[in-house]
């Protein structure tokens, strides 16, 4: 099976959660040195959370052939040197439901509770790494893995 990559946008994304950009409008405060935009997202964690990062690297085929999510919290993934693709699945069919989207530096995703997802693929270059924001844990409590056979990432 084989799903293409889309940029991401909060349009395309709202069904496994939000995505933020960089604001448009007014700055909620400015001086000479700074402008500062609040409450651009926001999400709910029930509990501490905790920051990690993950590095992921090129591989001969742009595939997958499982996912995981988290049922108890979203996740945070905030590109840090390279953009990267995320593969999603909301439950269902992946051949038939799966989606991928191109997330660059400057960019960050919530993925919603229960949302299944992919590690990310670098985009374009030999690794990206990314920040992982969930409940602190989460990676020893709440993880569900499932395989979805052999998903091919295109890119548009």
């Amino acid at each position: 099976m084989k799903i293409n990559t889309e940029h991401i946008t909060k349009e395309n994304f709202q069904k496994f959660g939000k995505v933020v950009t960089y604001p448009e409008g007014e700055p909620t405060s400015q001086a000479g040195d700074y402008k500062f935009w609040s409450d651009i997202a926001s999400y709910y964690i029930d509990g501490e959370t905790e920051i990690g990062i993950c590095t992921v690297f090129r591989q001969p085929k742009r595939e997958i052939t499982g996912m995981e999510r988290h049922v108890d919290t979203p996740e945070i993934l905030i590109p840090i040197d390279a953009p990267f693709i995320l593969p999603l699945l909301l439950e269902g069919n992946p051949e038939e439901e799966a989606e991928s989207f191109l997330v660059n530096a400057g960019e960050a995703v919530v993925i919603n509770k229960g949302v299944w997802h992919g590690a990310c693929l670098p985009f374009k270059v030999d690794k990206s790494s990314y920040f992982v924001i969930f409940r602190r844990r989460t990676p020893y409590e709440d993880v569900e893995k499932k395989d979805v056979g052999t998903i091919e990432i295109t890119e548009e």
